[in-house]
């Protein structure tokens, strides 16, 4: 047996002996059906016939994972959406499920809801800027993972304390009197505070905020 002219697909084919066998691999999703001419020979008189070979479409691997976002913003609730996930894969109508899967250092930081990775806890910059996960898609029965780093977004962070240097003054002394320094505790790095006096204290109108001073 020979592949003979005429079949328009004949070089993604071969004979071995008595067989036809394929020689490339065949893709459904790119074209499910070939056609070759096969001769056979009895060693001196020929017979050729053309034969259409379908292709059986088999479920396809994914073969990749998008995140639509991969940051987000520091101090949000858990919970807060990342992104949203999607897959490639050449078969049209799979539905996919998302899981968190061994490899990623981070993945008890986040979760999967539905389609979404969304955080399982309160992120915060100062602390760790940057996680790492292993996000695995399936649809059905074959599998794709995928490391993806996650960003966390320098928000601005609440003020937590105010320190006063001193906080006692002689008496007698004239108005305009330093009574001490004030200060600010807050994770964010570099800020500059301003100071004033605000409802809720009894004598504030004994005092003012001259710059950074009571």
């Amino acid at each position: 047996y020979t592949l003979v002219g005429g079949g328009s697909d004949n070089d993604r084919f071969s004979i071995s002996g008595t067989n036809l066998v394929t020689a490339a691999e065949l893709d459904f999703e790119t074209k499910n059906s070939y056609s070759v001419v096969i001769q056979t020979s009895d060693g001196s008189a020929t017979y050729s016939k053309t034969f259409s070979v379908a292709v059986n479409n088999a479920n396809d691997t994914p073969t990749d994972i998008a995140l639509s976002a991969n940051a987000v913003d520091e101090n949000l609730a858990s919970g807060t959406v990342v992104g949203g996930l999607s897959t490639t894969d050449a078969d049209s109508g799979n539905t996919f499920t998302y899981t968190l899967v061994g490899g990623g250092s981070d993945n008890d930081r986040f979760s999967i809801s539905g389609t979404n990775l969304v955080t399982a806890a309160e992120l915060d910059f100062e602390t760790k800027n940057s996680y790492s996960v292993v996000i695995q898609t399936s649809d059905g029965s074959a599998t794709y993972s995928k490391t993806f780093t996650i960003a966390v977004n320098n928000a601005n962070d609440t003020p937590t304390d105010i320190t006063l240097s001193a906080n006692a003054v002689d008496e007698n002394l004239a108005s305009g009197t330093v009574v001490g320094g004030l200060s600010t505790t807050d994770a964010d790095n570099g800020n500059t505070f301003t100071y004033t006096l605000v409802g809720g204290g009894s004598d504030n109108d004994r005092f003012s905020i001259s710059g950074t001073n009571l």
